[in-house]
């Protein structure tokens, strides 16, 4: 388990980070200006943000439109994707200091139908190796981003998910895994005896005046139009929503929501669970990678270290919407920003311009924007790809006009049209199966990368065109030969005929 040195002297304080005795201010003109210029470098059509205290919102703006075209306000509703988790974390431990759920408990103490591939793992999860993500279950189960409603949507994906392989032992090895957090979400309605989302707003939202919070479909319908990204530029898209999501991804609302939960979570802030739960949750429990830890909900760095804070956060990406809360335990400060655009390439750009928000709320300098060529060389790639394919069945066709030869030795047509089946089988499989079978769903790989996911489906069926007329180019070049082997047929007569 790896911790910081920085996170490990921050949580020497058993209740974790005290409010600053003077909280220093913050320069909210430099603050605006550097999320405004990542904004328009970023091509994000529109954005709201906050500085957040203890006591509440202390700077708040909004900019650019929505997908609608309306003016941008801090009233405007978003999607925050994962940050939901900690928000999710939040309703869990207030049933743990009701006394009604133990985070040592198994998870099937609570939910007896839960199950994996492998029965005797699931029955060793705890409710906190789902929390602190530890529980072995992997990214990519296919029971998240489900977006036609069901009776039971949190029943269907439990069974659903009965069928996932284990990646690890649990409380082992850390792996983020949305399904964690549906899980739980699942587990809360079993312990609350109520849907979800009801809990969820009797328990945390309502309580913390979270009043334009987005957490079921009905609410959803009353978002904006986000964006996707098409060769790097903003396409407005109606974005689904999938009935389990406020538990792990589909939770939202507006500025004033994500500020409201983040003074819950800075020290000294009035949230509805205690101080000794908060520093509980923003501990560090599982290592992420060299530098980021996971707690129970939270991710916990010391990237401000040199500024005299820990940093705990989130980031969420939802199609159409990027959030996010950073943390500055130590200064007594929060900034939250939600955008109203979300792309898998774009996600480096999206969270980097939320943590340099941050930064610069805390005094020191916001990072400039990086030159990322991952997503035009995946672009570059998927059109020669394209363009190669269309090349050769352009020239195939041509062939077939021009005439087809009667075949010379067979063997050789015969290996010619099998090396094309297979070879075309090959790549539409890949470009049309394996590629998008990463994705959580294809509905969410088409929203998230539409530029590349129609783009390989283009190649796919390029592929499987270009097998077809190859392969009928060859049959034709095989009955042209035994026309003209049979007896007293004249081989220099048949030997080529106009398509």
């Amino acid at each position: 388990m790896h911790t910081t040195a920085f996170a490990a002297l921050a949580l020497a304080l058993t209740a974790g980070p005290l409010p600053p005795s003077q909280t220093p201010t913050t320069d909210t003109a430099e603050l605006d200006s550097y999320i405004e210029a990542r904004l328009e470098q970023t091509n994000v059509p529109g954005a709201a943000w906050a500085v957040v205290t203890a006591d509440g919102i202390e700077h708040q703006a909004a900019w650019g439109e929505d997908g609608d075209g309306a003016r941008m306000t801090e009233s405007t509703p978003f999607l925050w994707g994962s940050v939901a988790k900690p928000v999710t974390a939040t309703a869990v431990m207030t049933l743990v200091e009701d006394g009604r759920v133990d985070l040592d408990a198994l998870a099937r103490t609570y939910l007896p139908d839960f199950t994996l591939a492998d029965p005797a793992h699931a029955e060793r999860i705890t409710v906190r190796h789902l929390l602190e993500q530890t529980s072995g279950i992997p990214e990519g189960t296919g029971v998240t981003d489900r977006f036609d409603p069901g009776s039971d949507p949190y029943g269907e994906a439990l069974a659903d998910l009965a069928e996932a392989e284990r990646f690890a032992e649990p409380g082992t090895d850390f792996e983020y895994a949305s399904a964690n957090y549906l899980v739980l979400g699942a587990l809360v309605e079993s312990v609350a005896g109520m849907p979800y989302e009801e809990y969820l707003r009797e328990a945390v939202l309502d309580p913390l005046g979270m009043d334009t919070a987005v957490a079921d479909a009905a609410a959803a319908g009353s978002v904006p139009d986000g964006h996707t990204f098409v060769f790097g530029q903003p396409v407005a898209i109606d974005a689904p929503f999938d009935p389990t999501g406020p538990s792990y991804g589909y939770l939202g609302g507006s500025v004033k929501d994500l500020a409201a939960f983040a003074a819950a979570s800075l020290p000294g802030g009035d949230g509805v669970v205690s101080a000794e739960s908060v520093a509980l949750m923003q501990s560090p429990a599982a290592a992420m990678n060299e530098r980021i830890d996971y707690g129970l909900g939270w991710k916990i760095d010391g990237r401000n270290a040199d500024l005299g804070t820990s940093t705990v956060w989130h980031t969420g990406g939802a199609p159409g919407y990027s959030a996010a809360i950073v943390m500055l335990p130590e200064l007594g400060r929060a900034v939250v920003i939600a955008q109203n655009a979300y792309g898998h390439f774009q996600d480096g750009a999206l969270v980097g311009t939320a943590l340099g928000a941050a930064r610069v709320a805390a005094g020191g300098a916001g990072e400039e924007l990086e030159a990322d060529w991952v997503y035009p060389a995946a672009l570059a790639a998927v059109g020669a790809l394209l363009v190669l394919g269309v090349s050769l069945v352009i020239g195939t066709v041509r062939r077939l006009r021009a005439g087809v030869a009667a075949a010379g030795r067979r063997w050789r047509v015969w290996a010619a049209m099998a090396g094309w089946t297979v070879g075309g089988a090959a790549v539409a499989y890949g470009a049309g199966v394996a590629v998008p079978g990463m994705a959580p769903s294809r509905t969410l790989y088409v929203l998230m990368a539409p530029d590349l996911a129609w783009g390989l489906y283009g190649v796919a069926l390029v592929a499987v065109v270009h097998a077809v007329v190859s392969v009928g180019h060859g049959a034709l070049r095989l009955r042209l030969r035994r026309i003209a082997n049979r007896p007293g047929s004249s081989r220099g007569r048949i030997t080529r005929v106009r398509a």
